[in-house]
C-alpha cells in the first residue's frame, strides 16, 4: 500500500488542480477535456478497425466535434437539465433520476449521433446528401445500439456524481462511445461487419467492408480531392 502512496497523492493533486480550473473557466475546460478523450476514442477506434497507420486528421477532427459540440453543448445541457428536473422533483428521489435519464436519451442522445454522423461526414469531404445516407443508413442501428448501455450509466451518474463532474463521467464512458461511434463511422454496413469482426478479428471485417458496394465516407473524400 506504501507504494501507492505517491501515485494516490499525484493523482489528489491532479484532481484538485482539474477542480479549480473547473471553477475558474469551466466551458474550457469541458471543451478541453472533452477534446482530448474524443480524440483518444478515435484512436483506439482506428486500432480496433486494424489500422496499421494512424488517420492524424480522422483523430483531429474528432477532437474537434468534441471540443466544438461536446464540450460546451454537454456543459449547459447538464446544468440546465439539472435546474429544470429540480423545480419538478425531489431531487435525488427516484422520479428525479429517471426524468434525466429519460430526457437525455430522448432528446440529447439522438441528437449527439445526428451531430457526430453530419459532422465527420462533412469533415471528410462529404456532401450533405451524404450525411443523409449515412444517418439513413446507420443512425436507427447506432442510437439502439447506444441506448443498451447508456440509460444504465446515466442512471448511476445522476444519483452519484455531482452535475459539474457529469460531464466529465460521461466523457470517461464516452471512451467507448466514441470508439464505437468513430468505428461505426468508418464502416459502410457496421451491422454486417460486426460479426465479422467477432469472430474473425479485424482482418476479416476489413474483408466485409471491401466487400459492401456503397461507397464509405473514407472514398467519398478520395472522390472530392480529384
Amino acid at each position: 500500500m506504501s507504494a501507492l502512496r505517491p501515485l494516490t497523492r499525484s493523482l489528489g493533486k491532479a484532481w484538485r488542480a482539474y477542480e479549480g480550473v473547473m471553477a475558474v473557466a469551466p466551458v474550457r475546460t469541458q471543451m478541453a477535456t472533452s477534446a482530448f478523450l474524443w480524440g483518444l476514442g478515435d484512436v483506439f477506434a482506428q486500432k480496433v478497425d486494424g489500422q496499421k497507420k494512424l488517420d492524424n486528421w480522422h483523430v483531429l477532427m474528432s477532437g474537434i466535434y468534441g471540443a466544438t459540440v461536446i464540450g460546451p453543448c454537454g456543459h449547459f445541457w447538464y446544468q440546465g437539465l439539472e435546474k429544470f428536473v429540480a423545480n419538478r422533483f425531489a431531487h435525488g428521489s427516484a422520479k428525479f433520476i429517471a426524468t434525466k435519464v429519460a430526457c437525455d436519451e430522448l432528446i440529447f442522445g439522438p441528437l449527439h449521433v445526428l451531430s457526430f454522423f453530419a459532422f465527420m461526414v462533412k469533415a471528410e469531404g462529404g456532401s450533405w446528401k451524404d450525411v443523409g445516407e449515412k444517418i439513413k443508413r446507420d443512425f436507427v442501428t447506432a442510437y439502439a445500439a447506444e441506448l443498451v448501455f447508456w440509460p444504465t450509466f446515466q442512471t448511476i451518474n445522476f444519483w452519484k456524481v455531482p452535475v459539474q463532474h457529469q460531464l466529465l463521467a460521461v466523457n470517461t464512458a464516452c471512451l467507448l462511445d466514441s470508439t464505437f461511434l468513430c468505428w461505426v463511422n468508418k464502416q459502410d454496413d457496421w451491422t454486417r461487419v460486426l460479426p465479422a469482426f467477432m469472430q474473425h478479428g479485424a482482418k476479416r471485417a476489413a474483408t466485409s467492408q471491401e466487400e459492401l458496394l456503397v461507397p464509405s465516407a473514407s472514398s467519398l473524400k478520395a472522390v472530392h480531392k480529384q
